[in-house]
């Protein structure tokens, strides 16, 4: 008996103890808490989420998501941005604020079309009926939406319509008090058909504006900092809306009971058919982002006004995110944040420092150009060149805040008073050029008195008046005007780094000039960034760390091939010559070889792959020329902007290869119907350029409804016939090419948005 008790006791105890250990054993780590803003009341619009958080499917990755309605008054996107929520909802796919893009990270589309339309009285028909009437709309519908483009677009304004603030019910409009308001499909118009009131529907898409809605929507911060747990939160939101579609009835009843009593199950059931239609299943994948539709929503929004013509989506989406804008990326998602919150860096640079820099027709190139640019491809931001005259008037700028970094610069006590400098990236000896008959100079001290000119604002000044107090310095402009002195005589000799005068003597002062005396300083140069931002300094530095040895020396190797002349050894003249042979006869065999590859070259670089056509580059070198006739003899251009109409389409129903064949028919179309001076530039995508020299608008026309005509009736070898779209415009003496550019995009935009498979004149548009 006593062994009985005491192996029912043992029992029991080690079942407690296993119990204890087990219990540890598969507790699970503590749940994440995140929050989601609605952009509105509980309804089945919301549904995804809702079954995400009552299924479980949130809870299972590990989230407790905490689901907040719409308050009035609440600024969705500042709460977003501040983080008082982790995520939101948004209608729109990118948010605008001052008529600016704000840094908003998209994860993912609900709604691939926006059920915002508007409803009229009976005798509105058309939106040009609106002229004159009363319309209902909330602050933001009537500033960034589909409805602002549409009012917009048919130049209904405050100056011939009435506009008044959304009241949120339909009363306003069954009185007869509005003539118009803003309602979503999915649920106003369930409130009028049962009331039995008559109203005629204007639905933006169907003029050519179309937006998304129910966006998932998060902050920079939110998305670097958390990058798994927010893909997480989509995958299980996506999880949530498969199974409300599945399962309407049941998710239509818990909306119900639990979340919407205030609404019916037959309005939750009009609704939820609303919602299936607006989601496009047919077409996208549940949540699948629609970039293309972000893009064309802000180019209409830049067209009509309404934004800012700088503003871009880079790095809106939350794959650039996770992947980073580059895959090397060694920035802080703190530092990330504060470069999208700055938007663009500004820089200033030596307009004249070859081969280290230059400003040349506006463009920065160089040693530093070609570093800077490695530098863009890892950053979410552009850097902004700052044009200058002179390397005085980029410091100037750089004193007043109007450059953030120079892209190269020598760090000094003086400049320390409003820069910082990162670690070096280039270290470069520096030398004294002068006159051929001067004997090597060993000590820079021996010519102290003697007249040396330096650039004005250079480092190297600063650090010689430094170590030789009485030193006789001369300031110049630029190094071409300090070299030019010496061959004068006006001055004896001009300091800079070796780089750079002897990249000027073999261009300019060959035979004339010599470097005699090396300095024993090094000239250390950095990027320079602005002090009071000390954010910029790490981050470069960041970025020059990451930077390697072999990066920089293909990059010092393709600008420089300069010799320092030395005193001459005479021992070694007849080895020299006879190696010198041998070079020659080296060189002759490799130039001819190297010609053959250059005339290749040139060809495939100018020269669109997949068409055969001139590519981007070629076209818009073929119009800087054809403009420069126009300015200087008056003669005619006239450009061509054509584009395939539902390229999309094709690809997503027959694949990118048939895409592709399709391209390069289309491209044989044109090349064969075209006049013989004609040029056929791929000008991106499926847009094709036809620039047309000595040929007015009405000729230019003609063509493009021939080529228009000749695209209808092809017989495209993998699919059926298509059409095409076409804008037409002429250069002119008043007008830039950049301008002349954007109009004939302007009309090509008019073409289609006015039923495609046609050609529309940017001048027609304006008459």
């Amino acid at each position: 008996m006593p062994s009985y008790f005491f192996r029912k006791k043992s029992t029991w105890l080690l079942g407690l103890t296993w119990l204890m250990f087990s219990s540890s054993s598969f507790a699970v780590a503590p749940v994440e808490k995140v929050s989601l803003l609605l952009n509105w009341k509980f309804q089945y619009e919301f549904a995804g989420f809702i079954m995400a958080k009552e299924k479980g499917f949130y809870r299972d990755i590990g989230l407790d998501v905490e689901l907040h309605e719409y308050e009035e008054n609440t600024d969705i996107i500042d709460s977003i941005l501040s983080q008082q929520y982790n995520y939101g909802l948004y209608n729109s796919s990118i948010s605008i604020k001052d008529s600016k893009v704000e840094p908003t990270v998209l994860m993912a589309t609900y709604f691939q079309q926006s059920p915002l339309i508007l409803v009229t009285s009976k005798k509105i028909k058309h939106p040009k009926d609106l002229t004159g009437k009363t319309v209902m709309l909330s602050n933001n519908e009537a500033k960034y939406s589909s409805l602002a483009l549409l009012l917009d677009h048919f130049y209904l304004n405050n100056k011939n319509t009435t506009f008044v603030s959304h009241s949120f019910n339909t009363d306003a409009f069954i009185s007869g008090k509005v003539d118009a308001m803003s309602v979503f499909k999915s649920n106003e118009i369930y409130d009028l058909n049962k009331k039995g009131v008559e109203y005629n529907i204007i639905d933006p898409s169907n003029y050519g504006f179309s937006m998304s809605a129910v966006n998932l929507l998060t902050s920079i911060t939110e998305a670097s900092k958390h990058p798994e747990r927010t893909k997480r939160f989509i995958d299980a939101s996506n999880k949530g809306w498969a199974y409300a579609l599945a399962h309407t009835d049941e998710t239509i009843q818990l909306i119900h009971q639990h979340y919407a009593k205030h609404k019916s199950i037959e309005a939750l059931k009009f609704e939820a058919e609303i919602t299936k239609e607006m989601m496009l299943l047919s077409f996208f994948r549940i949540g699948e982002v629609n970039m293309e539709l972000s893009q064309r929503m802000l180019k209409q929004l830049k067209f009509s006004g309404l934004v800012n013509s700088n503003q871009t989506l880079k790095n809106t989406l939350l794959t650039d995110i996770l992947n980073g804008f580059s895959k090397n990326t060694v920035l802080t998602p703190q530092q990330i944040e504060y470069l999208h919150n700055k938007k663009s860096i500004t820089m200033c640079v030596d307009p004249d420092w070859m081969p280290f820099e230059k400003i040349a027709h506006g463009k920065h190139t160089g040693i530093a150009n070609d570093v800077i640019n490695h530098f863009k491809k890892q950053l979410p931001i552009p850097i902004k060149l700052v044009p200058t005259n002179n390397w005085q008037e980029s410091i100037d700028l750089a004193k007043s805040r109007q450059c953030d970094i120079f892209s190269l610069a020598a760090e000094t006590p003086d400049r320390l008073a409003y820069m910082d400098f990162t670690q070096p990236y280039m270290t470069v000896p520096v030398v004294v050029a002068t006159k051929m008959d001067t004997l090597f100079i060993n000590n820079i001290k021996d010519i102290k008195h003697n007249k040396l000119g330096i650039v004005k604002g250079y480092a190297i000044a600063e650090q010689l008046q430094r170590k030789i107090p009485d030193i006789n310095i001369i300031e110049v402009a630029n190094i071409h005007e300090g070299l030019s002195r010496v061959e004068s005589g006006e001055l004896f000799g001009y300091i800079d780094n070796l780089m750079i005068i002897a990249n000027s003597i073999q261009h300019d002062f060959t035979g004339v000039l010599k470097v005699s005396a090396r300095l024993p300083d090094t000239l250390k140069l950095s990027i320079g960034t602005r002090n009071d931002q000390p954010q910029l300094k790490q981050i470069f530095d960041a970025l020059i760390s990451n930077i390697g040895d072999a990066e920089l020396q293909k990059i010092y190797n393709k600008w420089v091939a300069v010799k320092q002349e030395q005193a001459f050894d005479y021992s070694l003249l007849w080895n020299f010559i006879v190696i010198l042979l041998l070079l020659s006869l080296a060189y002759l065999l490799h130039y001819l070889r190297l010609s053959k590859l250059n005339k290749l070259l040139l060809i495939q670089s100018t020269t669109d792959k997949l068409t055969c056509l001139y590519n981007r580059a070629k076209a818009d070198s073929i119009l800087a020329q054809k403009k420069t006739d126009v300015d200087r003899y008056d003669t005619d251009l006239s450009i061509i902007l054509l584009d395939i109409d539902y390229f999309k389409q094709i690809n997503d129903t027959h694949g990118h290869i048939v895409g592709d064949k399709v391209l390069f028919e289309l491209a044989q179309v044109l090349k064969h119907n075209v006049r013989v001076n004609d040029s056929v530039c791929r000008w991106g995508g499926e847009e094709f350029l036809i620039i047309c020299p000595n040929i007015g608008l009405d000729g230019a026309n003609e063509l493009a409804q021939k080529l228009l005509k000749k695209v209808r009736n092809h017989e495209f070898s993998h699919l059926e016939r298509i059409t095409a779209s076409a804008g037409i415009s002429q250069f002119t003496k008043q007008l830039s090419s950049q301008t002349t550019l954007q109009n004939v995009d302007t009309a090509l935009y008019h073409a289609k948005d006015s039923g495609r498979d046609q050609a529309v004149t940017y001048e027609s548009l304006t008459n």
